[in-house]
């Protein structure tokens, strides 16, 4: 159980939700269902996943084209981060930097989240795109990936490319990858980062779930389905404040509960992420592997 002195809820809450939807975005490479709306732990959110349209000669009017997928997701994970202070510590301590330390449990929810999430790449019968050594990936290996997604009719838009810290390391040190992404923008070299290559949005995660065996993945987001609600609590409980905090920009909701022991004289603080998530389409998202 984390410690905090003197907590300010609220300052302590909104800076966790930060910390969560920063850690949290690269689930913008996969088709998302988010909202505060409260629903209880196993029940189910629909989905949708959207294919291409298609164009043909004329011929009438009163024909349907287009598909739209609806993945049925059940919310069975639970995810929190507890933090406790009692009477003296809240007597004695002075006020602590309650912005860096609400971000930092909001990032380490995320993070806890998102590991979860992506073991679906792992076991999710998916095509290999590549199997190359870090040293190795580079420009190619995300061609590779690209072309096979575009052979197999996966829409242009929308695609993206995941990666953990060893291989975007890699693309950071291709020289003339990185002189292309400075005459766009000066992201790269001042904060590290790259915002789009070859056509697919680029985010590096360091929460790949414990393996080395995958470095990544370039997709679609019709390949993974995520949800997220509010888990509300059941009627008679006695928390001294239950409730849902939701970014406005993305609908990601962490719930944030509160209550006080008396006989052991401390106040309990928790914040959690209720969510599910399933394999969508899965010729939409190909598997970028280690060999190393």
């Amino acid at each position: 159980m984390a410690t905090l002195t003197n907590l300010d809820d609220e300052i302590f809450a909104q800076n966790a939700l930060q910390g969560l939807v920063s850690t949290l975005a690269p689930l913008r490479a996969f088709s998302t269902n988010f909202s505060p709306e409260p629903v209880q732990k196993g029940d189910n959110v629909l989905v949708p996943l959207i294919g291409a349209l298609t164009a043909t000669t004329f011929s009438a009017y009163n024909i349907c084209g287009g598909t739209q997928t609806v993945i049925t997701v059940s919310i069975n994970k639970h995810k929190h981060v507890p933090v406790g202070q009692n009477d003296l510590t809240a007597a004695s301590s002075s006020r602590a930097s309650l912005e860096a330390y609400g971000f930092q449990a909001g990032a380490a929810l995320g993070l806890l989240v998102f590991q979860d999430i992506y073991t679906l790449v792992t076991t999710g019968n998916f095509s290999l795109a590549t199997a190359v050594s870090v040293v190795d990936f580079g420009i190619s290996q995300i061609r590779a990936g690209r072309l096979m997604l575009s052979n197999a009719k996966v829409p242009m838009m929308g695609r993206s490319l995941v990666l953990d810290v060893n291989p975007f390391d890699n693309l950071l040190g291709i020289s003339n990858f990185i002189q292309v992404n400075l005459s766009g923008a000066n992201e790269t070299l001042r904060d590290g980062r790259i915002g789009r290559a070859l056509g697919l949005d680029v985010y590096e995660t360091n929460a790949l779930p414990g393996t080395n065996s995958v470095m990544g993945h370039i997709g679609h987001p019709v390949g993974i389905a995520v949800a997220s609600r509010y888990l509300m609590p059941q009627q008679g409980h006695t928390y001294a404040e239950a409730r849902a905090i939701t970014d406005p920009d993305t609908g990601l909701t962490l719930g944030f509960r509160k209550h006080y022991d008396n006989n052991t004289g401390t106040l309990y603080t928790n914040i959690e992420c209720n969510y599910g998530y399933s394999v969508g389409i899965s010729n939409g998202l190909r598997v970028i592997k280690r060999l190393d």
